[in-house]
């Protein structure tokens, strides 16, 4: 406006319609609403129910009008106006908080539980602040609500009311926080209190809820509630690792609501105001054109596709619909004004003024105009009784009715609000004092700072010479200008259980959940001490991950790439690395550690697409994110960090030795693969078939002739006692972390010693029988003699399986438990790193990631559900659980295969690495099965190294956890890759030295341009050798062949499926009975009737479906023939696919056609299944040579389906006859 005259006068407009309409019905004594006013005044039914969001919106346009008026504050009366405005808000604000805080109990349950009965109440009392309704009769569980109050109380308190008064407030508040920081793995029952939209009580996980979640905590974060007068006891304090987590979540669910709900009207308010939740602003915009798009009618928004609220077929004595019913409501869902004022607030904080004007308009036909100037704007507008049937012809068509709702008090409040803004009384950020609406402006990527800590001064001292910088702990604590106490992460988890503690109201502060990097990358300031935190990963005392350098460093990339994209605090991430002489190996092949090269990199300054800063941590402290932890206490403070100084562990092999330990003597007997007992508790996936590498086989030596010729096995106690100076050098190899020098007198006497020694061999099945004919004396006694951890893996394993964990006998002279020496193993094993052993020992021990509820949690937030276990046995995972309960799913669904309850949980968490990294990696999937991943991931290595299943799954389980993680990685991205048998410098004669195979340990890497020259430089030597047969080794030839086939292979074990398959699938069942796969039918009704196309409820549906296939090639192809029948189906002139479609007999037909065509034109199948059908072995009785078909061109698989489709359509009436396929 002009001047404040003209101002003025607009005022006393809206606070007369603001009176008569809000103010009017709230309660003297609690300052709380009802949530709408019938058409004769009063507000029925829910005359005494005061909702939690209803209310809160309710009063932001008293508040906005409270703002307007402080604008133009200079007359007594302005004045009086403005504070009678704010203490208006604060009452009906503080009625809200006593309501809660009468239901703390609930709050600290909540926390701990996220049990939906333990929730708080979403609707009180408006007298007495009680409950209204019990704790089962109602859908309580209202994440969106309490977050809702949380951002306003934030909001309005950064505008300069004062809501909270005590520090028990303070504390309640707090604990609010940590009763929404889960919400991004808390399913609720959403903004219209319905949960899944068949009103049936279940609960899922609403964008709503989350996204209005993640904006009051980072709203609220580091605010004082007394404000000025205010101190460290009164600032709120959120984990920014929950917050990361709740963008992430909310980013894959947009523009979906819910699994159920594809689009929801009340994303809004997250994608705008209030909740300014997304900083994507393409997605935004995706959001948005949604829900224009399918929502927006004439009379407003609908809330969702197939809302049957309040519209005249809905029956009016149930709460739930039946899920065959919900598409009689398809079109005539009640259309909401409510949404417009949004579209409208939007428009004006984005600048829009042609929106503004264009929705204001359309607003304006909307409201009800009463007497004396009112204004009403109803809750929604109905299709009437008489109507309905024109309407679902014709949908928009027909005039509709406001309903018996004539003010809704909700909306009622932000047409005010947007009034104010329209007619600029009040600026967009005077009711956003936050910014939060500037969440979406690009940010500058931070720089990490990387402090380095070595684990001694001479370290220090010899890095400094290859200028890595460095510094000890002690050198970092007893620094003279900012000393910094250097602590695990589990020390901040326990600091933060002491946050919110109200002992008045029995809440015992935050529960103790895990601190990520993002809280582990922060200082802290406690009583004037400065503290800083390693991160989690790097505990010695975890899962054998951390065991393996070169994961480790990949976990150091991957948190740095991950503070890249997700850091928002003030000051640079700071992350403390710890350095050990184990990471590094040995100094004279030192340029070949993985941990020398990261820290070489990092003091380059770039890594992860990140710039790094190394140097020491008193020169960051300046610029490092400094929090401060001023709630504890003195003595809460001395008794947390009332330890000694940190050591920097190794992860040492177990100091109490049981069993004979002649390990650094005797070395590794046998080769690193395992055998009887354990071997027999494996399933191994099928074999591959290996006839199109059989040349590759030809070149393959073969490294074990006698392995399966009993005869040749030798005695147990040959070369049982070596030579004495065979040990002593053998003593000289320390692990697999160091490698011997080049050495050649060292090679030599290696050589000569070990000329005589007999390779040991595989034990067969006659030997696993006769270690179960021995008695348990001679069991234990043979045990006692064994000093190669291999053959005391079968003993433990076999006391293990028919005794025990807490089986106890005596050895030694002591009592000892199996489980007791299963841990002696897995340590030593880990030492050494005999991988197949440790991970069978970790299975045993039933040892588990302390990530592995977060990891889980990872996926399933970015909505890709998984199963464990292998197909037809395997277990689905559709929602977070804690790590506990995940184990004993993971083990139930392993059954007695120790070892693959070690390597499941290695998938998980590398599939939650790169999720977290590169989500484009999981584009089109939707469930993951990390069984089948497993055995492809074993047939792959198969087909690389041309072997037999077994023997890949062997060599898979010998590779180190990065390159198991390396491996999954190009079977994610579909990539090539290659084994590397290269070995460290000088481990060739020790492998000799100790009874190893010619094997090698294996990495997998990806195929480089100087490999592919190195082939083609071979087959030039080929073609100019002279006679003799040549094989040349073409790159090209031999990734070409079998391409298809494995591309099939790992679509169909990862779930991927073509852009909009879900889709096309719902279309096609629009026009069929439905659709048979394998032994599972996917019926019409009553599914088309309950789901809408791009309902993630009907895609998880159709998964499920596809999931009782067992062979992933035969998957995809069902896959490649529901997207033909789709694109035939969408022919205009096709009304109708006939009956019920059997997928197998298309995939069949289809497979004749190319029999014939590969029997006339002599393709490769005329020598197997043109002879005989399914002779070459291939998925479902179906030819190898049809999976490795192309799908395009005149000989696809595409084409060959099309052709099968339209034989199928041609025996289908159609209304017009002239419909053809071609």
């Amino acid at each position: 406006m002009s001047n404040k005259a003209e101002s003025r006068v607009l005022l006393e407009k809206y606070e007369h319609l603001l009176n008569k309409t809000i103010l009017v019905y709230q309660n003297p004594a609690t300052g709380l609403l009802p949530a709408f006013v019938l058409k004769d005044g009063t507000a029925g039914w829910a005359s005494n129910h005061a909702w939690v969001r209803d209310n809160v919106y309710s009063v932001v346009s008293v508040w906005g009008l409270a703002l307007a008026y402080r604008n133009i504050a200079e007359r007594e009366d302005d004045k009086m106006k403005a504070f009678h405005l704010e203490q208006s808000v604060v009452k009906l604000m503080r009625g809200l908080l006593f309501c809660m805080m009468r239901q703390a109990d609930k709050v600290e349950k909540f926390k701990n539980t996220l049990e939906r009965d333990n929730s708080l109440h979403a609707k009180f009392n408006m007298q007495t602040c009680a409950p209204v309704v019990g704790d089962f009769d109602w859908g309580h569980l209202q994440i969106d609500a309490t977050a809702l109050y949380i951002l306003m109380l934030a909001q309005m308190t950064a505008s300069g009311l004062q809501i909270i008064y005590t520090l028990d407030e303070v504390a309640f508040v707090q604990n609010l926080v940590f009763y929404i920081e889960e919400a991004f793995k808390t399913p609720d029952y959403g903004i219209w209190e319905r949960g899944d939209k068949s009103n049936h009580g279940e609960t899922e996980l609403n964008a709503t809820s989350i996204g209005m979640a993640k904006a009051a905590l980072d709203a609220i974060s580091g605010l004082d509630l007394f404000g000025a007068r205010g101190g460290p006891s009164s600032i709120i304090c959120v984990m920014y690792d929950k917050l990361a987590q709740c963008n992430a979540k909310l980013e894959s669910l947009l523009p979906r609501e819910s699994s159920s709900k594809e689009v929801d009207a009340g994303l809004l308010s997250i994608i705008g105001f209030p909740a300014f939740a997304v900083e994507n602003a393409s997605l935004i915009h995706k959001t948005k054109h949604k829900i224009v798009e399918k929502l927006l009618g004439e009379y407003g928004c609908k809330r969702f596709l197939r809302d049957g609220y309040q519209t005249v077929r809905e029956d009016p004595h149930r709460l739930h619909y039946e899920y065959y019913e919900l598409k009689v409501f398809e079109n005539i869902e009640c259309e909401w004004p409510l949404f417009v004022i949004y579209l409208v607030i939007n428009a004006v904080f984005d600048g829009n003024l042609e929106e503004v004007e264009r929705y204001h308009s359309m607003l304006e036909r909307l409201v009800i105009k009463g007497q004396n100037d009112l204004i009403y704007v109803p809750e929604l507008y109905l299709v009437p009784e008489d109507k309905v049937p024109l309407e679902y012809k014709t949908p928009h068509s027909q005039p509709r009715v406001p309903s018996a709702k004539v003010q809704h008090m909700w909306a009622q409040s932000l047409y005010i609000l947007c009034g104010l803004l329209r007619d600029k009384l009040i600026a967009p950020g005077e009711i956003d004092p936050l910014n939060r609406r500037l969440g979406m402006l690009p940010r500058h990527d931070p720089i990490v700072q990387v402090v380095l800590l070595a684990e001694d001064q001479q370290l220090c001292a010899q890095l400094k010479k290859r200028n890595i910088h460095t510094e000890t702990i002690r050198r970092v604590e007893r620094n003279p200008t900012y000393p910094v106490k250097i602590l695990p992460a589990k020390y901040l988890t326990s600091v933060y259980s002491h946050l919110g503690v109200s002992k008045k109201m029995n809440l015992t502060g935050r529960p103790p959940h895990v601190v990520g990097v993002i809280g582990t990358s922060q200082l802290y300031r406690v009583q004037g001490t400065m503290f800083a935190f390693t991160p989690n990963f790097l505990d010695h005392e975890a899962f054998y991950l951390c065991l393996d350098n070169s994961l480790l460093v990949d976990l150091i990339r991957t948190d740095i790439a991950y503070l890249k994209t997700n850091w928002k605090l003030v000051g640079r991430p700071t992350i403390v690395l710890p350095i050990l002489r184990t990471m590094l190996g040995d100094w004279a092949t030192i340029d070949k550690s993985p941990v020398y090269r990261l820290l070489h990199t990092l003091s380059s300054g770039y890594t992860a697409g990140t710039s790094i800063q190394v140097g020491s941590l008193s020169d960051f402290i300046p610029t490092s994110c400094i929090t401060k932890l001023d709630f504890l206490d003195t003595k809460v403070a001395s008794t947390i960090f009332e330890i000694p100084q940190m050591e920097l562990a190794h992860p040492n092999r177990a100091s109490i030795l049981i069993m004979p330990d002649n390990f650094m003597q005797h070395g590794i007997r046998g080769r690193s693969k395992v055998f009887g007992s354990v071997r027999r508790s494996r399933q191994t996936p099928p074999s591959v078939n290996l006839k199109r590498t059989q040349r590759k086989q030809e070149k393959v030596k073969v490294e074990d002739d006698c392995a399966d010729n009993p005869g040749s096995m030798i005695s147990p106690d040959v070369n049982d006692t070596p030579d004495p100076k065979l040990l002593s050098l053998a003593a000289a190899y320390s692990g697999r972390r160091r490698s011997l020098r080049q050495d050649s007198k060292l090679q030599s006497e290696l050589s000569q010693m070990t000329s005589g020694l007999v390779t040991p061999t595989r034990r067969d099945s006659m030997q696993v029988a006769a270690l179960q004919t021995h008695t348990l004396d001679e069991v234990v006694g043979k045990l006692r003699m064994e000093s190669s951890i291999y053959d005391q893996a079968d003993i433990l394993t076999f006391l293990f399986n028919n005794y025990g964990k807490d089986f106890s006998f005596k050895l030694g002279g002591q009592d000892v438990t199996v489980g007791a020496l299963l841990e002696e193993l897995y340590q030593k094993a880990g030492f050494f790193g005999q991988w197949s052993l440790v991970r069978h020992t970790a299975g045993m021990l039933k040892k588990r990631v302390e990530d592995l509820g977060p990891a889980a949690t990872d996926l399933l937030v970015r909505q890709k559900h998984f199963s464990v276990g292998q197909p037809n046995k395997e277990i689905h995972i559709t929602q977070p659980m804690s790590s506990v309960v995940l184990m004993g799913k993971i083990v139930q669904a392993c059954g007695g295969d120790h070892t693959a309850v070690a390597v499941t949980q290695e998938i998980l968490v590398y599939l939650a690495m790169f999720i977290r990294s590169e989500a484009e990696l999981f584009h089109e999937m939707l469930r993951l099965r990390i069984g089948l991943i497993y055995n492809v991931m074993v047939t792959e290595l198969a087909r690389a190294m041309a072997c037999p299943s077994e023997d890949a799954l062997e060599r898979l389980l010998d590779l180190g956890p990065f390159d198991l993680k390396s491996l999954l990685h190009h079977i994610l991205s579909r990539k090539e890759f290659r084994i590397d048998n290269s070995s460290e410098a000088g481990t060739e004669a020790v492998e000799e030295l100790l009874g190893y195979t010619p094997a090698k340990q294996l990495s997998i890497v990806s195929p480089s341009k100087r490999h592919q020259a190195q082939v083609m430089e071979q087959n030039v030597k080929a073609l100019n050798s002279p006679g003799g047969p040549v094989h040349i080794e073409s790159v090209e030839a031999e990734d070409r062949h079998g391409q298809w086939r494995r591309r099939r292979r790992l679509d169909g074990a990862l779930n991927r499926v073509p852009s909009d398959f879900y889709t096309e699938v719902w279309h096609i069942l629009e026009k069929c009975p439905g659709i048979s796969i394998g032994n599972n039918y996917l019926p019409q009704f009553p599914t088309v009737q309950e789901m809408t196309p791009d309902e993630l409820k009907f895609a998880l549906r159709v998964e499920s479906v596809l999931n009782s296939l067992p062979d992933p090639e035969f998957r995809q192809m069902v896959v490649e023939v529901l997207m033909v029948i789709g694109l035939v189906g969408k022919c205009s002139e096709i009304t109708s696919l006939g009956d019920s479609i059997v997928v197998e007999h298309i995939i069949g037909h289809a497979h004749s056609l190319f029999l014939q065509d590969q029997k006339i034109h002599g393709g490769p199948s005329k020598d197997c299944c043109c002879e005989h059908v399914g002779s070459c072995g291939g998925p479902a009785g179906f030819c190898v040579q049809f999976y490795d078909s192309a799908p395009s061109g005149r000989y696809g698989t595409m084409s060959y389906f099309a052709q099968a489709v339209a034989d199928r359509l041609r025996g289908v009436k159609n209304p017009k006859d002239q419909c053809k396929v071609n």
